[in-house]
């Protein structure tokens, strides 16, 4: 078996998981590439050339076409094999990547396990599409062939780190619905160490710091998604983002519930907080707003000031299930 790897720098291995074996470079490791990103496809001499030597009309394009192809035949079709048994072409001279070639692509096995995860609605996937998922985003190593710089290597990069920042968001709704915060925080933070200036992640990280009773985290979460809007891209946090944090702050600038009866609270303390679904706000009550007309800088240090008497009553509550 040939294991062709794309994610970050090609690797070549024959075996099952060796050390890579093949050394391909230069225009034969792009042609080799291209012809796995599309594997199960013929191509045509003059796509291949279109792509791979984009300057029509030059005399050396075709030469160095069949250069290149002639030193990854060499290199790959090695015995067992035959010519032409991983690299074909048929009679009108299209080449391909041999579909019944013993060949595993990460890109193929990474398109198996993720999309069709990301076509259903996260209620409806179960623990196996959930184990699939995660080994999905296991391969995902590095962007996609991370030293070419061609168009058709750009646009296929973008394609499959859209798919992998997806099947993150896609495990942290799921384990955000199952109630398990810790693992939902988890993937947020990896989607936003990918893409930090995210800013909905952001907003769902703040939810889910509170739904797991880390208020001061959340409002951590907001300075640093101002910090980094504000040096990126020179502008400040949506509406939404911001009156989010208002509502994270009201909520720890010592806002008391109406007495409730023991009993009721040993019932709440052991029903926990309410399931987060990445689409509505949870924990977060817009009504009371009692630090309205504030500036978010003042409510921040009203909020840390109380935080601690918050903390308190919330230990209290958890004590209750003992």
């Amino acid at each position: 078996m040939l294991r062709i790897s794309l994610f970050g720098s090609m690797a070549l291995a024959t075996g099952h998981g060796g050390t890579p074996e093949v050394q391909v470079a230069g225009r034969s490791a792009s042609l080799l590439a291209y012809l796995a990103l599309g594997h199960g496809r013929s191509f045509s001499r003059s796509e291949l050339l279109a792509s791979l030597w984009p300057d029509p009309g030059a005399s050396a394009s075709t030469g160095s076409f069949n250069t290149a192809l002639w030193r990854l035949r060499r290199l790959l079709e090695t015995p067992p094999l035959a010519h032409g048994n991983l690299i074909t072409s048929d009679r009108r001279g299209a080449i391909a990547l041999c579909p019944q070639a013993d060949v595993w692509l990460d890109v193929t096995e990474f398109d198996q396990l993720v999309e069709p995860r990301l076509a259903r609605a996260p209620e409806r996937l179960t623990d196996d599409d959930i184990d699939a998922l995660e080994r999905g985003v296991r391969l995902y190593k590095a962007d996609l062939l991370v030293e070419l710089s061609d168009d058709w290597a750009l646009r296929a990069r973008e394609r499959y780190r859209r798919n992998f920042l997806n099947a993150l968001y896609r495990l942290m709704q799921i384990v955000s619905i199952r109630r398990q915060y810790v693992d939902a925080i988890a993937y947020a933070q990896r989607i936003l160490d990918h893409d930090p200036l995210r800013e909905d992640v952001h907003r769902d990280l703040m939810q889910l710091f509170v739904a797991s009773g880390q208020r001061a985290l959340a409002l951590r979460q907001f300075e640093h998604c101002r910090d980094l809007l504000r040096r990126e891209l020179a502008i400040q946090p949506m509406r939404e983002t911001q009156a989010l944090y208002r509502r994270i702050a009201d909520s720890a600038v010592g806002l008391q519930a109406p007495d409730v009866p023991m009993s009721e609270q040993r019932r709440r303390a052991t029903d926990g907080v309410m399931p987060y679904t990445g689409a509505t706000p949870l924990l977060i009550d817009a009504a009371p707003q009692s630090g309205a007309g504030m500036e978010p800088l003042d409510l921040l240090q009203g909020a840390r000031a109380h935080l601690a008497a918050a903390d308190a009553q919330l230990q209290l509550s958890l004590r209750l299930l003992n």
